[in-house]
């Protein structure tokens, strides 16, 4: 059967994390950039050491850093996957490739119908992408959705050319029914499976059952 992919982003503290690990999440997500749910890499090195992700992957993200930042963390934590989720250019992407061994994803941060085409330039290089909505200067995080009846062009460029991808933006356990028709591959939460600014147990566990029995009723990819 055909698994939709959930990443639990956001964990800003230990008990986020244990929270999070309990679940049956695929990505454990981690903010290294500026933001009110940032961490340090030193800080996660210390909770993944005490408390095994398991067979979940560790994904760090970073907006518009320096490689040497982004590397910091690559040394500091066993991070599976790097999430650029700025404006990185192909050149910068390309440098971080050939630095250090772990996937490489590319935000698209979704404007129209075209926003697609700015994904085949990285076509070559990158792991997978996420598909997010910009709000004024703030790159996410902000719980606002795109129009996602463009996740069609994006399922699409993704099946062409063999790069998995997740939604972001805007996804809750009211949203997510407007949300799982368009079958996504992954869907990425950050604020929607949180209550009080703390990660909940029981938002990301009817997530989960709601994206599963999804699962289970369309198995046709």
């Amino acid at each position: 059967m055909s698994k939709t992919k959930l990443k639990f982003c956001g964990n800003k503290n230990l008990e986020d994390y244990e929270a999070s690990n309990q679940t049956d999440a695929d990505y454990l997500g981690f903010i290294f950039a500026e933001s009110r749910r940032q961490v340090k890499p030193e800080q996660v090195a210390q909770w993944v050491a005490g408390v095994s992700p398991q067979n979940k992957r560790l994904v760090g993200i970073f907006v518009n850093q320096t490689i040497e930042e982004v590397l910091h963390a690559v040394r500091t934590v066993p991070l599976d996957t790097v999430q650029c989720h700025g404006d990185e250019d192909l050149t910068f992407i390309k440098e971080l490739k050939s630095q250090c061994n772990v996937d490489i994803w590319k935000v698209i941060h979704h404007e129209d119908e075209t926003s697609v085409e700015k994904l085949k330039p990285f076509i070559e290089i990158i792991d997978g992408f996420v598909v997010d909505k910009k709000v004024g200067n703030q790159y996410g995080g902000t719980g606002t959705s795109f129009n996602w009846e463009h996740i069609p062009l994006y399922d699409k460029f993704s099946k062409q050319y063999y790069i998995p991808y997740l939604i972001a933006g805007g996804i809750n356990v009211d949203t997510i029914p407007k949300l799982l028709p368009y079958s996504p591959q992954g869907i990425d939460l950050s604020s929607g499976i949180e209550e009080d600014f703390v990660k909940s147990t029981e938002k990301m566990n009817l997530i989960e059952r709601m994206v599963r029995e999804h699962d289970k009723r369309t198995n046709t990819r």
